[in-house]
């Protein structure tokens, strides 16, 4: 087999390997987006409790005030009633006083269950930050652990693009050219079809070879292409989903005719 051919199959083992990596990489944003999704949830549901004490205070707050100016105005209607001179302003400011004494009454109910509705948010507060702070202790390591992940791949596969830059580098542009081609057209990394004498057919596109067409690439003294798919022929064990041969091209597959 020509060495340009040999260097085509060490840059499939790049490629496919760039490939495998990328699609693993893809999957990453997604993980991450769920884990983070989760550690804003359990936030979410405790801010939820501390804004719903937020309201139930200043509300508590609001009704404390109104129960001081009721208590203010009962007691200047209490000291009106030593002046009153007709049965008409008696009454008048006697109902004033039922209204002040009914909004003291009123907002010491409500003030009991703000209370005991405080309690229970207290409690549930309580529950909710625990959580909280367990799922973003547990999610966050996962997150870091992801993220370093991300970064790993990423050096790996500028590595093996250095790599490959190296190998391309020597091959007829013409020739890596075609490869080039056919690889932009694939989403696999996978632009060579092996063939040996237990397949004698295209391992991309699975097409039945004549034998005629079998001995030329048997030969490997030029660059022949599949006629239904494109790829190009390479005589030899297929290239396993790793990037690495199931087994060596023989020596006598090699200079075979």
């Amino acid at each position: 087999m020509i060495p340009d051919l040999e260097s085509l199959i060490q840059l499939q083992k790049i490629d496919v390997r760039i490939h495998q990596l990328v699609k693993s990489q893809s999957d990453f944003p997604k993980m991450l987006a769920e884990l983070e999704a989760g550690v804003s949830k359990a936030k979410r549901a405790a801010d939820s409790i501390s804004e719903k004490m937020a309201a139930l205070q200043a509300e508590k707050k609001s009704i404390q005030e109104k129960v001081e100016e009721a208590k203010s105005a009962l007691e200047r209607s209490q000291e009106r009633l030593n002046s009153i001179k007709t049965n008409r302003e008696y009454d008048a400011v006697h109902a004033e006083i039922e209204t002040f004494k009914g909004i003291v009454s009123g907002a010491d109910g409500r003030t009991r269950l703000i209370d005991d509705e405080l309690e229970k948010q207290k409690q549930a507060l309580e529950i909710a930050t625990g959580e909280s702070e367990k799922i973003r202790g547990e999610n966050g390591e996962k997150i870091a652990d992801l993220k370093s992940k991300v970064s790993s791949i990423d050096t790996s596969i500028d590595q093996l693009n250095q790599e490959r830059s190296s190998i391309s580098s020597a091959v007829p542009k013409q020739l890596l050219r075609t490869y080039e081609h056919i690889l932009s057209r694939r989403n696999t990394g996978k632009v060579l079809s092996f063939v040996n004498d237990d397949t004698r057919t295209c391992s991309s596109c699975f097409k039945v070879l004549e034998t005629q067409l079998i001995n030329e690439i048997r030969r490997g003294t030029k660059m022949i292409t599949c006629q239904n798919c494109g790829s190009i022929f390479i005589w030899g064990n297929n290239v396993d989903e790793k990037g690495e041969k199931s087994s060596e091209i023989t020596e006598n597959e090699n200079t075979s005719a």
